[in-house]
């Protein structure tokens, strides 16, 4: 029994894979491509620990100057006892000790902060000083009502307690005008509000009684303190305005509630909150200890964030993403190049120009820690895109085919630089210039005869041996 031998054409997929083939390339420059996935990703540690390491020094300098402040208070707490139920055999038990926490009816709150930036090394961290103008009233009313019938209310042990996040950064000795009369701060803070709000500051109310209670009773007071990076309040009265100016030009509004006024500009920014108690989840008064309010109260916080536009660090690492497309976009020109002007480029030189392309990121971040990211940007990309086309010189034979593809990267490094000043419209461009380019490639290559672009693959593909050399 005679065994048919293979036709000569299916052997074409082994036969194309020889020394030389455009398949062989196609596999080596994939092969190649992917390889290079590794030194991107280790770019991209040294970029995230750079980035580690400037938080933590905003960390340090927010620490030693202030830290995000919240305005707490004023709140005021009356303690007040309530009978104890006896034991079982009939002895009486000492009676329960409670507070009644009550929130100002109006609220008012007037900020002004100046900020600056302080400096550590090589990295800055934005600090402020604000001058704050506190107002409003009590109405105090019905609320005694809350500590029951049997409640015996101590007036005279009543404390207004204000804070803030970090009372360490507190610059002056503070005082409340309480109706008609200056009553001075002192440090501390009583019972939960202390544990949930931290160290604050306390004052006593020693003419509060059950009748004056019955009366609206205004208070105003002024701090000046440190902070850095964020300013929040809390909307604590039946009625809260509030007014920040600073002379920050970038300033980002966050938290439970958004300003219904607003002014942005190179000069600065206003903004003006106006809100009442029925969207914030908690009420006027409570007895300490029932229902978790304070936790309420924390999560309505709203402010502003004196926002540092996108760091150096952050740039990098959005250009960084784009490693991938650079290196593909690289190799398809000079696998063009090899295919349209029949020149032969060995994957070591295809090695040598990725190597280039990933230094460009290294190169983005040590200047753009010295000198910005745009101005880095500029010198990176210059370098990068002149030692490739100096050492492309010889390999691809001729200065207008190396100037050709210089010219190329730095369109490719102008319109990745311009994409993301467009963080809007980046995805879409993006996608458009990805086609663009693709359209391009298709319409150069549309002739190549692909099984002819190696000398002998014209051959392969017909199953016929070789030409003999």
């Amino acid at each position: 029994m005679s065994i048919d031998p293979v036709p000569p054409a299916a052997a074409w997929p082994v036969r194309r894979l020889r020394a030389g083939s455009p398949a062989l390339k196609v596999l080596a420059i994939v092969v190649l491509t992917v390889a290079f996935l590794l030194p991107v990703f280790l770019v991209a540690d040294v970029i995230g620990e750079r980035e580690d390491r400037y938080r933590s020094v905003v960390d340090e300098i927010g620490g030693s100057w202030g830290g995000p402040q919240r305005v707490i208070g004023p709140i005021l707490v009356v303690p007040f006892r309530v009978p104890s139920e006896p034991r079982a055999d009939g002895t009486p038990l000492p009676p329960l000790e409670r507070q009644l926490v009550i929130l100002p009816d109006r609220y008012t709150v007037e900020a002004k902060a100046a900020p600056e930036t302080r400096r550590r090394g090589l990295f800055e961290a934005v600090v402020y000083t604000v001058d704050l103008a506190l107002s409003g009233q009590f109405l105090i009313g019905d609320a005694a009502a809350l500590a029951g019938p049997q409640a015996t209310i101590d007036w005279a042990g009543a404390t207004l307690y204000a804070g803030v996040a970090d009372p360490r950064s507190i610059r002056e000795g503070a005082s409340l005008r309480w109706g008609d009369r200056d009553l001075p701060f002192q440090p501390g803070a009583p019972g939960e509000l202390g544990q949930r709000f931290g160290a604050g500051m306390t004052l006593r109310l020693p003419d509060l009684s059950a009748a004056s209670a019955q009366s609206a009773i205004p208070f105003a007071t002024t701090l000046r303190l440190n902070g850095s990076q964020r300013l929040d309040f809390l909307p604590l009265g039946r009625s809260t305005r509030v007014t920040a100016s600073s002379n920050w030009p970038d300033p980002s509004f966050d938290g439970a509630f958004l300003p219904v006024r607003s002014g942005i500009g190179p000069q600065g920014f206003t903004a003006e909150w106006e809100l009442s108690y029925f969207g914030r989840g908690y009420p006027q008064a409570w007895v300490g200890g029932e229902g978790d309010y304070l936790s309420a109260v924390s999560g309505s916080a709203f402010g502003v964030r004196f926002f540092q536009p996108v760091s150096a660090y952050q740039q990098t690492e959005r250009s960084a993403k784009y490693g991938m497309l650079f290196i593909v976009f690289t190799f398809t020109l000079f696998f063009l190049f090899e295919a349209v002007a029949r020149l032969r480029i060995h994957v070591f030189q295809y090695g040598l120009v990725g190597l280039s392309l990933c230094l460009f990121y290294l190169l983005l971040l040590s200047f753009a820690e010295q000198i910005g990211f745009a101005a880095a940007y500029g010198v990176g990309a210059a370098a990068v895109v002149a030692q490739i086309v100096l050492y492309c010189r010889p390999v691809l034979g001729t200065w207008k085919r190396s100037l050709v593809l210089g010219a190329l990267l730095a369109i490719l490094y102008g319109a990745l630089y311009g994409l993301m000043q467009l963080e809007d419209l980046a995805l879409l461009l993006g996608s458009i210039g990805l086609f663009l380019a693709l359209s391009g490639v298709m319409y150069v290559t549309r002739r190549i005869d692909w099984y002819a672009a190696a000398p002998g693959t014209a051959d392969a593909a017909r199953g016929e041996p070789p030409a003999a050399s």
